[in-house]
């Protein structure tokens, strides 16, 4: 009788169909996969164009993923959708974005549509329903209050080495289940974990990743901050600011359909860049974010010269500034996706 009623209810619809928090719905999924598998034979005797589009959508990707896995594997083309990007907030919304909007509001469609709603609020509902329950009840954690400390010590971390083992004699657990924590939160696009560049043949390069969070405003709440200006004195402003441009710089491969290939490289002797984005053809790029513009240091370009990469362009990335530099360019937080799309 079910399916029936699924087929009937798939019948209803010529055009293009939405299936938005399909999981909660996990019955459609065979039947999607039925209907894939006729479209396709359809196909090959026919010749005749895909009459099928439907977009299956769902916030929960620990749920969403095991369901496509199981019924639509090789059925089912990708895409990630983030919060929105710098650029996106300036070209669609009407109030200008300064530095305290995105800290405070992140890239949260909703906050920057209505003004008038509590950041604050809207941000710790958000955390209270869907990390701290949904995820959690998604993936079978039985320590939810381990689980949400984990959390609120990996937003302070921020910019920073992953240190497992630190944050498991914190919170109470062992660090394997820490690990598994986090990489649920990366999983759920909460978290994003970035990968050091290293080579074999060069020594020197650490090989511990960094943490970030995918959602800047996300990480400012999480971190406890409510006003910009204590924050804006605060040590943990370059970290966010960092937040903040690598989330830009990954929105602009993810909203083309990217991988976007981002890495940080340090030495063991502490020199570091913060960004290395890889471009076609072999070609990258070397970023260092400053809250205040300033030249890259000679051990800053000893460690890139040593990389024997292509490195076309070195960034100094700021948000405000006005100053290039003659072994770096200054590019404004603002005008990432520009030149990206320049170089790209």
């Amino acid at each position: 009788m079910l399916k029936k009623i699924l087929a009937f209810f798939f019948e209803q619809f010529t055009g293009p169909l939405i299936l938005d928090e399909a999981t909660l719905a996990p019955q459609i999924f065979p039947e999607l996969k039925r209907r894939i598998d006729i479209e396709r034979r359809r196909r090959l005797e026919t010749n005749s164009p895909i009459s099928l589009d439907i977009w299956v959508t769902g916030s929960n990707q620990t749920l969403l993923q095991k369901e496509v896995r199981e019924s639509l594997a090789g059925r089912a083309n990708y895409f990630s959708l983030n919060t929105l990007s710098l650029h996106e907030c300036e070209n669609h919304f009407a109030q200008p974005v300064t530095l305290r909007t995105l800290f405070l509001r992140g890239g949260w469609p909703e906050l920057h549509a209505s003004p008038d709603l509590n950041p604050v609020q809207y941000l710790n509902d958000f955390i209270s329903t869907f990390i701290e329950k949904d995820i959690v009840a998604a993936a079978g954690i039985e320590k939810k209050a381990a689980f949400s400390k984990t959390l609120q010590l990996t937003a302070a971390r921020v910019g920073q080495l992953i240190n497992y083992s630190d944050i498991a004699k914190t919170v109470g657990v062992d660090t394997t289940t820490v690990q598994a924590w986090i990489s649920l939160l990366d999983q759920n696009g909460i978290v994003h974990i970035l990968q050091p560049y290293h080579t074999n043949l060069n020594q020197r390069l650490i090989k511990t990743p960094k943490i970030y969070l995918e959602d800047t405003g996300l990480a400012v709440r999480l971190q406890g901050w409510s006003e910009f200006e204590p924050l804006l004195l605060s040590p943990y402003f370059g970290h966010l600011l960092e937040n903040l441009v690598l989330a830009e710089i990954s929105r602009f491969f993810i909203n083309r359909g990217l991988q976007s290939e981002i890495y940080f490289i340090r030495s063991k002797e502490q020199v570091e860049v913060d960004f290395l984005v890889q471009l076609s053809n072999q070609r990258w790029i070397a970023i260092e974010v400053k809250t205040t513009p300033m030249d890259l240091t000679p051990g800053q370009l000893s460690l890139l010269d040593s990389l024997k990469l292509n490195i076309v362009e070195k960034w100094i990335v700021s948000f405000t500034g006005s100053v290039n530099f003659a072994n770096a360019r200054l590019v404004l937080c603002n005008q990432l996706f520009q030149h990206l799309e320049k170089i790209f």
